[in-house]
Formats: C-alpha cells, sequence, structure tokens
C-alpha cells in the first residue's frame, strides 16, 4: 500500500473516529444522563463487537443487507412520491456508494480480523472516565479523542518522521499537542491546566496499546488533577 493510500484510509477512518466522539458528546448538549447512555452505548459496542468475533459471517450480511436497503430507500420513496428525478435518483446512489467506499476504507487490519475493538475500547474509557472523575471531566476527554488523536494520527502519517516512546512520531505528537491545547484552552481551560491534560493524553498515547481507551481516562484525570493545580 502507497503512502498516500495509508493517508487517505488513515483520514478515512479519523472520520469515524470523530463521528464516535460526537456520539458520546451528546448528553452535554441534551438532558440525557450521561450514566445510561453512555453505558447503552457501551452495550451495544459489546454485542456489535461480539457479533463480529463470534458470527463474521453474520455481520458481513447485515453490512451488505444495510447498505441494499440504503439503494432501495429512494426506490420505495418513487413509489409513495412520483418524483421523476432519474438524476436526483444517480446522485443518490453514488452517495450511498460513497459511503460504503468510506465505511471499507475505515476498516484497519486488526478490526477486520477481530471485530471493531476501538470502538469498544473507546465506550469503556469514556465509561470508566465518567465513573471515577463525573461527567465535569470529561468535555476534556471529547476534545482529546477528537482533537489529539485524530491530528496526532494525520500529521504522523502525512509528515512522517522519526518514532520514539514506540509508536509516537515527532511531528504527530507536536502538532496534536498543540493543537489539543490550543482546543482546551479556547474551551476554558487555563494553560497550565491544558498542558497537563495534554501530557497525560500523550503518556497514555503512548503506553498503551489501544489509546480509545486510555485517552479519555488519562484526560479526564487530567481535568480532575489541573483543579487542585
Amino acid at each position: 500500500m502507497s503512502r498516500l493510500e495509508d493517508l487517505r484510509n488513515l483520514v478515512a477512518r479519523k472520520i469515524f473516529h470523530i463521528g464516535f466522539v460526537g456520539l458520546m458528546a451528546v448528553p452535554f448538549i441534551t438532558d440525557i444522563p450521561p450514566e445510561l447512555y453512555i453505558a447503552a452505548l457501551t452495550f451495544v459496542g459489546s454485542l456489535l463487537y461480539s457479533i463480529q468475533v463470534r458470527q463474521p459471517i453474520v455481520w458481513e450480511e447485515w453490512r451488505q443487507s444495510f447498505f441494499k436497503a440504503l439503494e432501495d430507500a429512494f426506490g420505495r420513496l418513487e413509489q409513495l412520491l412520483p418524483l421523476d428525478k432519474p438524476q436526483l435518483r444517480d446522485q443518490y446512489l453514488k452517495a450511498v456508494r460513497q459511503f460504503e467506499e468510506l465505511v471499507l476504507l475505515a476498516e484497519r487490519d486488526y478490526e477486520k480480523r477481530h471485530g471493531y475493538l476501538g470502538i469498544l475500547m473507546g465506550a469503556v474509557g469514556f465509561l470508566t472516565a465518567l465513573v471515577l472523575f463525573g461527567k465535569q471531566h470529561l468535555l476534556a476527554a471529547l476534545i482529546s479523542m477528537a482533537v489529539y488523536d485524530a491530528a496526532s494520527a494525520v500529521a504522523g502519517s502525512a509528515l512522517g518522521g522519526r518514532r520514539f516512546l514506540g509508536k509516537l512520531t515527532a511531528w504527530g505528537t507536536a502538532i496534536g499537542a498543540l493543537l489539543n491545547a490550543a482546543a482546551l484552552t479556547s474551551l476554558g481551560y487555563s494553560p497550565p491546566a491544558s498542558a497537563v491534560i495534554t501530557a497525560l493524553v500523550i503518556a497514555a498515547d503512548a503506553a498503551s496499546p489501544e489509546d480509545n481507551l486510555t485517552i479519555p481516562l488519562a484526560a479526564a484525570a487530567g481535568s480532575y488533577i489541573s483543579h487542585y493545580l
């Protein structure tokens, strides 16, 4: 796989990654209890993961049926409402196929073999952070997952550079850290607090084989600690 193709696949993954973080942010914009909501997402993630690992053929059939249903949806709409818009139908089908291609691009090799472990671990990480530190410290976890995780991965892949502490790259870590600290500061965290949170996030990223599990916990811990600085 060329470097450009690898970067394209990575960007596709991070689009879904940010979408996942968006789901985790729902309790911040609604009155849904965060404990109930995140626990429910964790259960759904566990169920999907178990199906992918235990019954991969069933998962593949379900996915094909899902995209087939999306393709057929416009035809059913035309039966109800005589749109007579062949160009619009072609555009819709093209959009569905592009979405399917994006999903396929987003699949990492280990996720094809072992299920979407990252999604499950992310849900567990947020749930653990919520239980240990409370909802008021989850904002740092949301920002760090959306900004640091995505920016450091894309920048590291695009710019390359020497690796350190195992999997980190100098460019990716530096850009991800700067953007993460800037995002935290813009949302009301003090510069020292932003630095503490980002430092713990980098440490969690370096130390863990699954950063989706540890980054939410490290960011929430940093937010908690910063209240005592």
